[in-house]
C-alpha cells in the first residue's frame, strides 16, 4: 500500500516551488535595480546629458553610488547562503522531541520510521502520545508505519566477538544469545508499550481514526529514519563498537550497533525539510522519504518466514477491556 498521499505531496511541493520562485524573483529584482544604479552612475561620468539628466540625483549620479551599488551586486551575487537551509542538525536524541512536538500539531499526525528495535522512536514519541490520550494535543488521526530490523536470521552488526586464533585481532560473527536479548528486551518490549499508549489513545478518543503497523526488514542496522508529516526527514547512524553484556550469569562480548552514545563530529542527527529554499535540501529530504516508501512497500509483500512480531498490526482493544 503506498505510504505517501499523493494530493497531499503534490501540494506541498507547489507550495514549495511557488514560495522558492518568489525568493528567487525577490533576488533577481534587487539584482536588477542594483545592476540599473551601476549603469546609469558610470553612463552618467560618461555621458554629459545623462550626467545632465541626473545632475539632482547624487545616489545614482555620482562614481560613489556606483560603486557602492556594485559592491553589494557583488554581495548578493555571490551569497550561496539565504539564512534558511532547511538543513538541521541534531546533538542528542533529547533534540527531536521539539520536532516531535511540532508534527504531532498537524490534524493528521503521520510518524514514519526505519530502524533497529525502534527504542529510540518510541523515546522520541512516547510523552507526544500521552498528550494525545490526555487531550493536551488534539490530532484528528494518528498514522504510525514502523520498519525494523529481524532478529530471527543470522547478523553479524550486533555480532559475538571471539579472539583470533594468532596474534591480538577479533573475530565477528553471529550472536545467537545477543539477538534474543534484542527481540526480548528491546523490539516487542517497545512494541508491547507502544501499543499500550495507543490503547489508550483509542479509550480516551474512540472516534480518532488510528493506523500503526510494523514491518520487519531483512537489512542490518546501519542507520536510523524518521519522516516526519512526509515534510521533515531525520537521519542518524548507528555506531560501531565492541561491548559486553550477562544475559544467564555468563558475560559475552559483542561488536555492537550503538544507537545513542556515539556521536560523529557535531551530530548524532541530520534533518532536511521539504519547506526549505534550498532545491538541493528539498532534493535530499525527498530522497530519504522515497527510499522508505519503496521499502515499505516491498515489505507489504515480503515477508519473514519465521517473524519476531506475530501481531505487527496495531488493533483497537475492546470495549471496557484491560489496559495495555
Amino acid at each position: 500500500m503506498p505510504t505517501r498521499d499523493p494530493a497531499r505531496s503534490a501540494g506541498r511541493s507547489a507550495l514549495a516551488e511557488l514560495r522558492t520562485r518568489l525568493a528567487g524573483m525577490k533576488t533577481s529584482i534587487i539584482k536588477g535595480v542594483l545592476a540599473a544604479v551601476v549603469v546609469l552612475g558610470v553612463a552618467a561620468d560618461l555621458i554629459d546629458p545623462v550626467g545632465d539628466v541626473l545632475r539632482d540625483r547624487p545616489l545614482l549620479g555620482t562614481s560613489f553610488g556606483s560603486l557602492v551599488a556594485l559592491v553589494l551586486f557583488e554581495a548578493i551575487t555571490d551569497t550561496s547562503d539565504d539564512g534558511d537551509s532547511g538543513v538541521d542538525v541534531f546533538g542528542t536524541l533529547g533534540d527531536l522531541g521539539e520536532p516531535a512536538k511540532e508534527a504531532f500539531a498537524a490534524k493528521h499526525v503521520r510518524i514514519y520510521f526505519s530502524g533497529f528495535t525502534m527504542q529510540t522512536l518510541h523515546d522520541v514519541i512516547r510523552d507526544r502520545l500521552i498528550e494525545v490520550a490526555d487531550g493536551s494535543l488534539r490530532p484528528r488521526a494518528l498514522t504510525l508505519h514502523i520498519i525494523v530490523v529481524h532478529l530471527n536470521s543470522p547478523m553479524n552488526l550486533p555480532g559475538a566477538l571471539s579472539p583470533a586464533p594468532v596474534g591480538e585481532q577479533l573475530l565477528f560473527d553471529d550472536s545467537p544469545v545477543n539477538r534474543e536479548r534484542m527481540r526480548e528486551d528491546y523490539t516487542l518490549k517497545y512494541w508491547e508499550s507502544l501499543r499500550a499508549l495507543l490503547d489508550d489513545i483509542r479509550r480516551r478518543h474512540p472516534r480518532m481514526p488510528i493506523e500503526c503497523e510494523v514491518r520487519e526488514s531483512p537489512h542490518g542496522p546501519q542507520f536510523k529514519l524518521y519522516i516526519l508529516n512526509e515534510e521533515r526527514a531525520i537521519y542518524g547512524t548507528y555506531g560501531i563498537k565492541e561491548n559486553t553484556f550477562t544475559r544467564g550469569g555468563q558475560e559475552h562480548r559483542i561488536l555492537d550497533a550503538a544507537g545513542f552514545n556515539i556521536m560523529h563530529a557535531d551530530a548524532r542527527y541530520l534533518g532536511w525539510s521539504v519547506r526549505s529554499r534550498s532545491k538541493s535540501t528539498r532534493q535530499v529530504a525527498n530522497y530519504h522519504m522515497a527510499w522508505f516508501e519503496n521499502l515499505w512497500n516491498v515489505l507489504d509483500r515480503v515477508k519473514p518466514a519465521a517473524p519476531v512480531i506475530p501481531d505487527p498490526v496495531w488493533q483497537p482493544p475492546s470495549p471496557g477491556g484491560p489496559a495495555g
